[in-house]
């Protein structure tokens, strides 16, 4: 007999699916960071700078930082993120520069969180872009929006536009463009992509145009 009340498993599912929700945007928040031009002109652009511990993050990272910000607003709900979804995380604020002096906010955590984003990731690609034989649940229906929300919250956070000042959100791959288009459609928000030098230029279209 399962002694666990029908309440208890619904609060029990609930609880988990926010805390994949919020490992998910976690994940989208740091992929999409330092990708407005690259290197330290990004902070200038997007208003972001980061390493990240992710699969092609640089040889010099220190071990137990995932991220670098030089805005604390991002920094700090990176750690927010992380935290929901289980993962302790802390913020170390330092200035860097010489001539032209900045601040930068440096998110610490365990090396167990690199790997933990990339699953999440993965899980929550599939999600949204996976192409299920069986009609999806009203349940499933919404954890998928609320993961579409979410990608574009990390985004919208990190991201910013081109050099020129056209419209348009510059993201590093094409999967984590398909990822916000599909996330787009999901939210009757029409989005087209362009590839550009250093990754792909989302453009989010007027309805009418969209048409």
């Amino acid at each position: 007999m399962n002694i666990v009340s029908t309440g208890e498993r619904s609060s029990t599912g609930e609880r988990y699916r926010a805390s994949t929700v919020a490992a998910f945007e976690a994940a989208v928040l740091v992929r999409c960071t330092g990708v407005c031009g690259g290197g330290g002109r990004a902070r200038a652009l997007g208003g972001t700078r980061v390493r990240t511990a992710f699969a092609h993050a640089p040889s010099n990272l220190q071990p137990g930082v995932l991220a670098e910000f030089n805005r604390s607003v991002a920094a700090d709900r990176l750690v927010e993120l992380l935290e929901a979804a289980g993962h302790s995380a802390s913020v170390h604020r330092y200035t860097a520069g010489t001539r032209h002096r900045y601040e930068i906010f440096r998110v610490l955590t365990g090396t167990d969180t690199g790997p933990f984003l990339d699953r999440a990731w993965q899980q929550g690609y599939v999600d949204l872009c996976g192409a299920p034989e069986l009609p999806r649940s009203a349940r499933q229906v919404r954890h998928a929006r609320q993961l579409a929300e979410s990608a574009w919250r990390g985004v919208l956070l990190v991201s910013g536009p081109s050099r020129s000042g056209s419209p348009g959100l510059r993201v590093p791959d094409l999967e984590t463009a398909t990822v916000l288009i599909r996330a787009g459609r999901m939210l009757s928000m029409p989005v087209r992509m362009s590839t550009r030098p250093g990754g792909q230029l989302l453009l989010v279209m007027p309805q009418a145009a969209a048409a």
